[in-house]
């Protein structure tokens, strides 16, 4: 799914960003705002394990807010990063999941 507007008007409200007039520069101010997050936490957590710390950054900082990250560089000249929304059944699906397999050990213990 692709972001809208208002969407990308909540991410530079979310980190007190002045919002331009322009849809181009909403989407590419939003876009940057998130790449320049996305690569600080990444050098900060393990700079020599960046899988790790690109998997643990992307959670926090795109899949807890519901969108999704595509590809992206951190690079000094350029930074770009694709934003998208991630489907809200899917978190549902999920949570109910865990709640089933929670119950489920739990009753295991007691029986032990």
């Amino acid at each position: 799914m692709r972001l809208t507007n208002k969407d990308y008007v909540s991410i530079l409200k979310y980190y007190n960003k002045p919002i331009p007039k322009s849809q181009t520069m909403l989407k590419k101010q939003a876009e940057s705002i998130m790449n320049l997050k996305l690569c600080k936490c990444i050098k900060k957590i393990d700079p020599v394990n960046e899988a790790k710390s690109i998997g643990i950054c992307t959670k926090t900082i795109f899949n807890n807010k519901g969108f999704t990250r595509g590809e992206f560089k951190c690079d000094k000249n350029k930074s770009i990063i694709k934003l998208s929304k991630s489907n809200k059944s899917n978190k549902s699906n999920k949570s109910n999941k865990s709640n089933k397999s929670n119950k489920s050990n739990k009753s295991r213990k007691r029986m032990s």
